[in-house]
């Protein structure tokens, strides 16, 4: 019984991973609301929650508002980039579906939607990989891209429990209050964290 309140206990351990979890989820809502530090929101919540998976002693504001002030401008850049990209792309594929020949159509929608499944998938790597690397910003959505084709599976997993929000709302939408409830509470907290388990075992390939 005397077991059950050491500060070491598994229950404690549990229960302060699932406030830091909270924690970190309030911060990155926080610091996405001027919506232009959206890219730079990501990245700082990956640089905390892989130091979290990887048992780290984190104070997760401080480490948070370091690793948002050291990426900003590099991770303000990329979210700019990715934001004019998306809008091209959604430009382009609706374009796609107004062109008469049917057939000329479904091709160009075809190749849209595989750009935009490229376009997910490196968005998906991008920001964990500036928290985690230095490099250019050219060379970081190259590898970005390369790194989420080559581990394809944890790419597919990651990209669902990214868009499990819409999945979610749009599967259960009678219940779409409770479900935005969860999110702003600990939702993409979770998510990050889970992600940053992936990402961890990803990264690792090319640090050791």
């Amino acid at each position: 019984m005397d077991n059950l309140f050491k500060y070491d206990n598994k229950f404690f351990e549990i229960l302060g991973k699932i406030t830091d979890v909270v924690i970190l989820n309030l911060l990155f809502i926080i610091s996405c609301l001027p919506i232009i530090t959206i890219g730079t929101s990501i990245t700082a919540s990956y640089s905390v929650a892989m130091r979290m998976v990887k048992d780290q002693e984190t104070y997760i504001t401080r480490e948070f508002i370091k690793r948002f002030k050291e990426n900003f401008k590099t991770s303000t850049i990329v979210w700019s980039i990715m934001l004019i990209i998306g809008g091209v792309l959604g430009f382009d594929f609706y374009m796609s579906k107004l062109v008469l020949n049917k057939s000329i159509s479904k091709v160009l929608q075809l190749v849209f939607t595989v750009i935009s499944i490229i376009y997910i998938f490196t968005l998906t790597y991008v920001f964990p990989i500036i928290s985690k690397f230095e490099n250019t910003i050219k060379n970081t959505m190259i590898n970005s891209t390369l790194m989420s084709i080559q581990n394809l599976p944890y790419t597919v997993i990651m990209v669902i429990l990214n868009l499990s929000p819409i999945l979610l709302m749009s599967l259960f939408s009678s219940y779409w209050g409770q479900i935005i409830f969860f999110y702003i509470v600990i939702g993409f907290g979770i998510i990050t964290y889970i992600n940053s388990i992936f990402f961890e075992k990803i990264f690792n390939k090319f640090i050791n």
